[in-house]
């Protein structure tokens, strides 16, 4: 992702910077805008990342965390395919569960930020079942499976697309179909 950033967001006053949530070596008041896109849910300390958001934003900048998520309640064949990968996440933090949403109840941002305010919009994106497979296989918890756990998951995979409830057809022929999701914003100014 950092990557990809880097690449498309070439402004002078964009950059990306090495760091962890809660040590980012970046100057105090340097920032306007911090934009975690796809990682809060990992962040270990949610007290000391928000201090550290604190500290390196100017006055009235903004914290942004972005999530997209497969939308299970648009499709039938989503909420299968979530639930068959699901089931070998092992406790590791994930986006859904909510966990993250204790930031916003720590010391550090009741002291230095005002309320969240949150957007979800849904979309699609058109895929194939060959793009859902590897989708699912890029999952951490997913790419980590033994060869045979692997090859039955996508085994099972195949079998949920190819039964394809509730499926939105681009193209038929082409065999592109529409991939349910759902953007969440949410957007934290400092105070």
């Amino acid at each position: 992702m950092r990557k990809v950033w880097s690449e498309k967001v070439t402004a002078e006053n964009a950059t990306v910077e090495d760091g962890t949530f809660e040590s980012t070596e970046v100057p105090d008041g340097w920032a306007d805008l911090i934009i975690i896109a796809q990682a809060f849910h990992w962040c270990p300390d949610y007290d000391k990342a928000c201090a550290e958001f604190s500290r390196i934003l100017k006055k009235d900048g903004s914290v942004v965390f972005i999530w997209n998520l497969e939308d299970r309640d648009r499709a039938g064949w989503v909420a299968q395919l979530r639930e068959r990968i699901e089931r070998h996440e092992q406790g590791t933090p994930q986006f859904r569960l909510g966990l993250w949403r204790e930031a916003f109840t720590t010391p550090s941002y009741l002291q230095n930020f005002g309320e969240p305010r949150e957007n979800v919009w849904e979309h699609h994106l058109v895929t194939t079942e060959s793009l859902c497979v590897d989708r699912a296989l890029s999952k951490s918890y997913i790419a980590i499976l033994p060869p045979e756990e692997k090859d039955k998951a996508v085994s099972d995979l195949k079998t949920i697309l190819a039964r394809g409830d509730d499926r939105v057809w681009v193209d038929k022929n082409q065999g592109t179909f529409e991939y349910p999701y759902k953007t969440y914003v949410v957007v934290s100014r400092k105070k």
